[in-house]
Order: structure tokens, then C-alpha cells, then sequence
């Protein structure tokens, strides 16, 4: 069987009242055509609203929505078919006989609309469950004893018809009353009084449970009564079921209600105001002199004993909610210290944090005004950090950190406060010293504690830190940032005086911070052409003189200034990161002065060019790509080129790096190690590195080299030629070390004794001298270098 759709059913409902109305009410048919058109259009707007409550079935979204209307619908179809049955009698002229065959249709029709109503009930919390069954028990109870006087009692009394009668007699009125008391309590416990298929379909049970409990009551008390009311609530509420079906099949809400929703006021006003009525109809009984009806004071107490212990479970369950509360405060209250020592100590190593130490300054600064005690700031900064991090891996980095955090606080004194201020800086506030050598002692204790190796990943790893130290002088005025300003200070001159070591803050250092972020600044900010000049410093050949290689270090022309030495500024470039165009500058400008000299033939026109080539430079994916542009773009040969990089970048590099470097020897430009020998043991990486040159540090071969050191440097030599390397001694300055390199075998050396590095201008008549000052050693035996020209 094909149903017919939604819309022919909203077309067909209107129509339906339209009709019905007529009959009803227009006095146009005859009372028997009236009737019976009355008949068969009540029977036909129940079975229109099973037809619509089949449709919602279809298209219900869940199984339980689809159960509510089936239920709804199978009530409405045996509504119908009693009254199909009851029009039956009257075409006939049975009359309208009750109890009849069509009572088992209605009275079918109850407890299917029941299970239908009940289906739509919001769920309940597990906690208000009990809540909820007294509220029902409350609203049913308070309906039988409103009803009872009216419709129930003179059911129960009437003795005409023998025991039939009675039990039809109170079940229409009694399954009309759990009906009503069902959609009471659907109603007030859905969330905003309900959605709109739950509304209409609580007017349509109401409707038809006044209209059943109507009919029994003139049944009852043998009434001859126009029923055309019990007619239009009968026909109402059906024509309510069918919109409902209709219009919101997927609209049924059943949401799960909260305590604080159960315990909202409409739901504990509507039982109560309903126990109420049922004692105002009580008493009204009582004064017009009905006062032995048991059963009502029977209903009426035990409704009384349901609000007292619905009561009592409030007082329970309040009781418990306090407890719950009070639970819940603990828990924030600890969730709130929690997180406020979290935004105040380093989550790696558990030690206070930059903000939690500034706020401690200040305090210990405040404390200082009044009592004249001496308080002291350390800033500790461990030496080389990245190297362990880059080499080990993040994991063994931070293994490292929290190492350093627990011999530091073993270093200081019980109160004084340890800090983490980020990355592999740490702080100390030492409050109420004694003496302000105090503060010194602290940080050589923790110099020392730091020598000893780490334990990491099965390695022993050597670390070494430098210290600043700042005393506040709060009688001054001295403030917390600027105490913490001076450490920072005082922390980078220990840095510049060689690491592993600290410095006492002092006034001039203040001056010296602020030239350094000037210089910052500065680096930013330069881009004026011909600031940054070379200076070039020649690589010679021992056993003839010849200049054979340039080294070209450069200069900057600072504006307020003027010539700063690289040391004054190429740290802070690699800082900035404004070293990666600062080298491709030097390379741009070296690579055309050299093609210039050889044009002019005042150089030889194989004469090597040497450039640093800066860590971070091989940060860069198109490193080799920007460097083959300026040579070729110079016209210089590409395998006249030799880029050195220091030692300390060499050992542990990262593969990316290696790959840059090789991507660079790859396109003939030869690759110098500079400084070789100082602090790192390894030589590993001359396996994997693409070497050609090696520049050893003075150490080996300076003026304070000894013979151990020499031996050493015999031994580099050797390795060097060995492995096809040329080497190159730094620190020449006189003519016992040209002797000894000689002796040892080395070939190239470079340092003041040939030139310091000097202006472009001055680089070609430094190459007509280095040939004659090696001439005069080898003649004169001469190691003097004071006479010669810087």
C-alpha cells in the first residue's frame, strides 16, 4: 500500500475541519444525516492522523522517535476503528449503547497513546531519577483528587449496569488522567517547555482525555447531552496528532536534563501548584458538607507524604551538591596553584623563571631600601651550548640543561633563588650577603661544578660557563631591570674575556652594552655602499719568498666610529644573521680587486684569494649557487677561491651543512680548515670534510710555541702531506719560526712578520717585500721584525 504523501495529507486536513464545521454547526443536513456525517468524519480524522504518524515512522531519524509515532499512530487507528464501529450503531439505530464493541477500540486507544507519550519523555539524570517518579506520582495523585468528586466518584457510586459499567466508567477518566498527568510531566521536564511536536502532541492527549473523561461523566450521571463538545475535542485532538506528525517528524527533543535543570522552578512549581488545587478542592468538599469521602483524604495524604519527601530528597541531594562543590573548589583551588607555579617556573628544570626572578629582585630590592642589606644578581651562560645541542640532539640538550640547573643549586646557599631565564642562561639572586666577595665565591663554585663532565647518552660531555655578577645598591635607587641589565652586562664582557670565567659589573661596562647595541642596530641598518672595505694580509712561500695567497679580512668604515677591527663587530653579525650578506660583500669585493691586481700584473696571476666563511652562511639552500654568481660575475677562477671555515664548525657538522660544502668543493672552489688544532681532538671529519687546506692555529708554530708544540706541528705537516692537504702555519713574527717551519718541512705560512693586513692600495708593494724580508733572513740570519713597515 502506497501512502499518500505529506503534502495531499496537509491538503486533506483543513478540508477535513472545514467539513466537519459544517456539519456541525450549520443546521443545513437533517439531525440523522447530521449525524452521521458527524460519524464518519470522526473516524475519518483519527485514521488520517495514524496515516501521518506512519509517514513520521518512515522518516524518523532515530529508532525511539520512530517507536513514539508508531505507538501514537497505532492509538489513533484503534481510536478510529471503535468509532467506525460506534457510527455502525448509530446508521443502524442502535442508539449509542455503553458499554458497546467500540469501547475496545478506545479503550485500546489508552495505553498505546501511553507508551507513545512515554517514549517522548526527556531522559532523566541517574541522580534525579527518583525526583522525577515522586514529581509524576505528585501530578497524578493531585489529578485523581480534582477529579474525583467530578468524574471518578459518580463512576465509582453509579450501580446501574452491574460491574462493567463501573470498571468503563473509571477507566476512560482514569487512563484519561495518567494520559494528561504523562504529557504534564513531558512538558515541564522539556528543555524550554518543549519543542513544538511535543506541545501539539500534548494538546492532542489532553484534548481526547477531556473529551473521554466528558463523554463517561454524562454517561454516568444518564445525561441526554449535546456531545458536540466531546465531539470537536475528540476531532481536535486528533486533527493536533496529525499537524504534529505532519509538520515536525524529526523535531521530537528528548535531551538529556541536567540536575540544574531538574531543579529548575517550573518543574518543582508545576507538581506543587497542582497539590495545591487538589487541597483547595478538598477543602471546598468540606465546606459544602462532603466529609467522609475516604478515598479523597486517602489521595489528598499521601500526596502531602510525596511533597514532604519529595523535600527531603532535595535536602539530600542539595546536601550532596555541597559536598560535590566543595570537592570541586579543592580541586580548582589546586588546579589554580598548579598553574600559577607553572606561569612562574621553567617547565624543563622546575627553577623559578625570568619573571619570577625579576619580581624576587625587585622584592629583595625593596627589602635592601630598609634594612641595608646586600643583594647580589649572577647571570650564567653556558659556554658552547650549541654545539652539544646540534651535535647530541635536543634530547641530550635538554638532558644537559637539567643537569647544569641541579649543580648550580648546589651551589648556592639555602634562600637564594635559582632561575632558568631561557635557553642556556641562568640566573641567581643572593639576598643578606655578608661580604661582597660572597657573590664570587658562589660563582666559582659553580665554575668549578660545571668542569666536571656530564654523563650523556654513554658520553662524557665537557661544559664551561661564564658568569656576571652585579651588586644592587638599593640606597642608590637602583631598580630591578637595571640590576638584571648590569648582570647581562657584566655577563658579556666574561664572554669576551675568553668564557669560562666571570666578571664583577663595573660602570664602564654599562657604556660598552650600549655600544653594543648600537653597533646592532647599526648592523641592521647599513646599507651604504663602501662602508665594509678588505684588508688583505699575504700567505707566502718559505723557500722563495713568493707571495702566493691573499688572505682578505675585512674592515667597517663606521660613520661616528670609524675603522672597527673584526672583533668589534663580526660576533654581532653572526648574531644578527647580517654575517650571510656581509660575506657575499667580502667575496664580491676581494674576488674584483683580485682580478684587478692581476690585470694591472702587480700580483702573480695565479695567486690564491682566502675569504671566511661564516656558520651561518651554510644555513643558506643556495649558498654555493650565490658565491658562483660573484666569482664568475668577477671573471675569477672558481679554483683560485679557497673558503676557509673554522675548526669548532668542522667537528660534529650537521649533514646539511656538509652538504652545502660539498655542493661548493663541487664546483671547484677549494675548502680551507682555519685555526686546526685548537680545543677539539677528533679528526674524524678530515675523512668525511672535502679538505684542501689546513690553516694551523699559532699555537703550534707562534712565538710562544714550545717543543712539544713543534713536535706537533711536524706531525700536522706530515699528516698534511699524507693526505694531499696543503698546510699553512699562522702567527709568523720573526725569523726563528720562518727557521723551524722550514726544518719541519711546511711550505706556506703567513702572519706580521711578511704584513699585517693592510688597505688594497697597499697590498701590491707588500707582495714586492715579502721575497726580499725572507731573502735577508736566509742572508743575514736576521729575526728582528721591528724594522719592518705595518
Amino acid at each position: 500500500m502506497t501512502l499518500p504523501d505529506r503534502q495531499s495529507l496537509v491538503r486533506i486536513a483543513p478540508a477535513v475541519v472545514a467539513v466537519w464545521a459544517a456539519v456541525t454547526f450549520s443546521g443545513v443536513l437533517s439531525d440523522r444525516a447530521s449525524l452521521v456525517a458527524s460519524n464518519l468524519l470522526q473516524t475519518m480524522v483519527p485514521a488520517l492522523a495514524a496515516t501521518g504518524c506512519w509517514w513520521a515512522v518512515k522518516r524518523s531519524p532515530t529508532r525511539v522517535d520512530a517507536r513514539a509515532w508508531a505507538f501514537l499512530g497505532a492509538s489513533a487507528a484503534a481510536w478510529s476503528a471503535g468509532q467506525l464501529v460506534w457510527t455502525v450503531y448509530d446508521v443502524i439505530g442502535a442508539g449509542s449503547p455503553f458499554p458497546s464493541v467500540a469501547d475496545l477500540g478506545y479503550i485500546a486507544a489508552i495505553p498505546l497513546a501511553l507508551i507513545g507519550v512515554w517514549s517522548i519523555t526527556p531522559k532523566v539524570a541517574t541522580s534525579t531519577r527518583l525526583v522525577a517518579v515522586v514529581d509524576g506520582l505528585i501530578i497524578a495523585g493531585s489529578l485523581v483528587a480534582i477529579s474525583w468528586p467530578l468524574v471518578l466518584a459518580p463512576g465509582w457510586d453509579t450501580g446501574e449496569g452491574g460491574p462493567l459499567l463501573v470498571a468503563l466508567s473509571l477507566v476512560y477518566p482514569a487512563g484519561a488522567l495518567v494520559i494528561v498527568s504523562s504529557i504534564l510531566m513531558v512538558l515541564v521536564r522539556s528543555r524550554r517547555g518543549g519543542t513544538m511536536p511535543i506541545v501539539a502532541i500534548a494538546g492532542a492527549m489532553s484534548l481526547l482525555g477531556l473529551a473521554d473523561s466528558y463523554f463517561v461523566w454524562q454517561a454516568s450521571q444518564g445525561i441526554e447531552a449535546d456531545l458536540s463538545l466531546a465531539d470537536g475535542a475528540w476531532v481536535g485532538g486528533h486533527l493536533l496528532l496529525l499537524v504534529a506528525a505532519l509538520r515536525y517528524p524529526r523535531g521530537i527533543e528528548r535531551v538529556p536534563l541536567t540536575p540544574a535543570m531538574e531543579r529548575s522552578f517550573r518543574r518543582s512549581a508545576v507538581p506543587l501548584t497542582l497539590a495545591c488545587l487538589a487541597m483547595v478542592v478538598r477543602v471546598i468538599l468540606a465546606s459544602t458538607g462532603h466529609v467522609g469521602d475516604a478515598f479523597l483524604d486517602v489521595v489528598i495524604v499521601a500526596v502531602a507524604a510525596l511533597i514532604v519527601a519529595r523535600h527531603l530528597m532535595e535536602m539530600w541531594e542539595n546536601r550532596s551538591l555541597t559536598r560535590a562543590l566543595e570537592v570541586k573548589v579543592v580541586e580548582l583551588t589546586a588546579r589554580e596553584a598548579e598553574l600559577s607555579h607553572q606561569a612562574l617556573h621553567d617547565p624543563l628544570t622546575g627553577l623559578a623563571n625570568r619573571r619570577l626572578l625579576g619580581d624576587r629582585v625587585d622584592h629583595a630590592l625593596e627589602r635592601s631600601r630598609r634594612t641595608g642589606e646586600r643583594t647580589a644578581v649572577l647571570f650564567i651562560d653556558v659556554d658552547d651550548f650549541k654545539t652539544v645541542n646540534d651535535s647530541l640532539g635536543h634530547a641530550a640538550g635538554d638532558q644537559l640543561l637539567v643537569g647544569v640547573a641541579t649543580r648550580i643549586s648546589a651551589c648556592v646557599r639555602p634562600g637564594d633563588t635559582v632561575a632558568r631565564l631561557g635557553g642556556d642562561e641562568f640566573g641567581i639572586l643572593m639576598e643578606d650577603l655578608a661580604s661582597p666577595d660572597e657573590a664570587a665565591v658562589v660563582a666559582a663554585r659553580v665554575l668549578d661544578a660545571l668542569e666536571i663532565a656530564f654523563p650523556l647518552d654513554g658520553r662524557q660531555v665537557f661544559t664551561k660557563a661564564s658568569i656576571g655578577i652585579a651588586h644592587a645598591d638599593a640606597s642608590r635607587g637602583a631598580r630591578g631591570d637595571q640590576v638584571l641589565a648590569d648582570a647581562d652586562a657584566a655577563l658579556y664582557e666574561a664572554k669576551a674575556a675568553g668564557k669560562a670565567t666571570f666578571r664583577q659589573f663595573e660602570e664602564e661596562m654599562r657604556d660598552s652594552v650600549v655600544a653594543r647595541l648600537e653597533i646592532i642596530q647599526d648592523l641592521r641598518g647599513t646599507s651604504a655602499p663602501g662602508q665594509f672595505v678588505c684588508h688583505y694580509q699575504p700567505i707566502v712561500e718559505l723557500s722563495t719568498g713568493h707571495t702566493v695567497a691573499v688572505e682578505a679580512l675585512v674592515r667597517w668604515h663606521h660613520p661616528t666610529r670609524g675603522l672597527l677591527e673584526p672583533n668589534a663587530f663580526i660576533a654581532l653579525a653572526e648574531e644578527t644573521g647580517a654575517i650571510v650578506d656581509l660575506g657575499i660583500e667580502v667575496v664580491r669585493q676581494a674576488t674584483a680587486q683580485v682580478v684587478q691586481w692581476c690585470a694591472s700584473g702587480e700580483v702573480p696571476a695565479d695567486l690564491e684569494l682566502h675569504v671566511n666563511l661564516s656558520g651561518r652562511q651554510l644555513e643558506q639552500e643556495d649558498l654555493a649557487t650565490q658565491i658562483c654568481e660573484v666569482v664568475d660575475g668577477a671573471g675569477f677562477p672558481r679554483d683560485q677561491l679557497v673558503l676557509e671555515i673554522t675548526e669548532s664548525i668542522a667537528v660534529d657538522i650537521d649533514p646539511d651543512h656538509l652538504e652545502r660544502l660539498l655542493e661548493l668543493r663541487g664546483t671547484g672552489i677549494r675548502l680551507a680548515i682555519d685555526d686546526f688544532g685548537t680545543g677539539y681532538s677528533s679528526l674524524s671529519y678530515l675523512r668525511t670534510l672535502p679538505i684542501d687546506v689546513l690553516k694551523v692555529d699559532r699555537t703550534f708554530a707562534g712565538p710562544k710555541a714550545g717543543a712539544t708544540d713543534l713536535v706537533l706541528m711536524e706531525a700536522i705537516v706530515r699528516l698534511g702531506a699524507a693526505l694531499g692537504i696543503d698546510v699553512i702555519a699562522e702567527g709568523i713574527e720573526n725569523g726563528d719560526q720562518v727557521e723551524s717551519l722550514v726544518s719541519l718541512g711546511c711550505e706556506r705560512a703567513q702572519g706580521y712578520l711578511f704584513a699585517h693586513p693592510v688597505p688594497a692600495s697597499d697590498f701590491p708593494g707588500v707582495v714586492k717585500s715579502t721575497r726580499p724580508i725572507v731573502r735577508g733572513l736566509a742572508l743575514r740570519g736576521d729575526t728582528s721584525v721591528a724594522h719592518l713597515p705595518r
